[in-house]
C-alpha cells in the first residue's frame, strides 16, 4: 500500500505531467463518447476508456530517465515495481466503472445484452495482451509493437468470427457477472505477466524509441 501511495504521489514528477492527464482525460472521454454512441456494442470505445492504467505505467516509466532515479538504491523498485503495481490498480478500479457503465447499458438496451457482453469480453482480451506489451516496450519497443500488433489483430479476429457464431455467453456459460470476474483475473494476471517482463528486462538500457520526445528534451 505504501508503494502504491508513492507511485500516486511521484506521478506529478513525471516528464509532462499536465500534458498527459490532458491526453489521458481526452482519451478517456473519446472512450465514454464512444460507448454511449455505440450503445456499448464497440470493443473500442471500452478499449479508449481502458487506456488510463497504461498512461499511469507510461507516466511511470518516464521518470526511470532521470539521473536520480537511476542513482537511487530505490531504482528497481520505481522501474519494476510501483509501475506495475500503479498501473494494475488503476486498470481495476477503471474496469469497475466499465462493468457499471456495461451493467447501466444493458438494462437501458435489454436487446443488446449479448452483444454488449461480446465486445466486454473482447477488451478483456486485448487488455490483457496490452499490460504485456507495457512489460517490454520500453525497453524493446520495435518488437514488442509488431508482435503486439500480430497477436492482437489476430486474436481478435478469430474471436469475432467465433462471437458470430457463438456468443460469448453461450460459449463460456457466463453473464455479465461472470466477465466481470474474468475481467479482474485478466488484470491480475496481465500485470503478474508486467512483472516478470519488467524484471527480466530490468537491466537493459530504454528504448530511444519509446522515449523519443523525452530523450530529444534531455539533450
Amino acid at each position: 500500500m505504501k508503494d502504491l501511495i508513492l507511485g500516486f504521489k511521484l506521478l506529478k514528477y513525471s516528464y509532462r505531467c499536465r500534458t498527459n492527464v490532458i491526453m489521458l482525460v481526452v482519451i478517456t472521454a473519446i472512450g465514454l463518447y464512444m460507448e454511449i454512441i455505440s450503445k456499448g456494442t464497440q470493443m473500442l470505445g471500452g478499449f479508449y476508456f481502458m487506456l488510463t492504467g497504461m498512461f499511469a505505467y507510461q507516466m511511470m516509466v518516464y521518470m526511470d530517465a532521470s539521473d536520480y532515479v537511476q542513482s537511487s538504491i530505490m531504482k528497481r523498485k520505481l522501474q519494476v515495481v510501483i509501475p506495475v503495481m500503479l498501473s494494475t490498480f488503476v486498470y481495476a478500479v477503471i474496469f469497475t466503472l466499465l462493468i457499471v457503465e456495461k451493467l447501466i447499458l444493458i438494462k437501458v438496451y435489454p436487446e443488446n445484452a449479448s452483444i454488449i457482453c461480446n465486445s466486454l469480453f473482447q477488451i478483456e482480451i486485448l487488455l490483457f495482451l496490452s499490460m504485456i506489451f507495457c512489460g517490454a516496450c520500453y525497453k524493446y519497443f520495435f518488437v514488442s509493437f509488431i508482435v503486439f500488433m500480430v497477436v492482437a489483430l489476430t486474436t481478435i479476429s478469430r474471436m469475432s468470427s467465433a462471437l458470430m457464431v457463438r456468443d460469448v455467453t453461450e460459449l463460456l456459460g457466463i453473464g455479465l457477472g461472470g466477465l466481470a470476474v474474468v475481467g479482474y483475473v485478466f488484470i491480475i494476471l496481465g500485470g503478474i505477466a508486467e512483472y516478470i517482463l519488467s524484471s527480466a528486462l530490468y537491466k537493459k538500457d530504454l528504448s530511444e524509441l519509446a522515449m523519443n520526445g523525452l530523450i530529444k528534451s534531455l539533450k
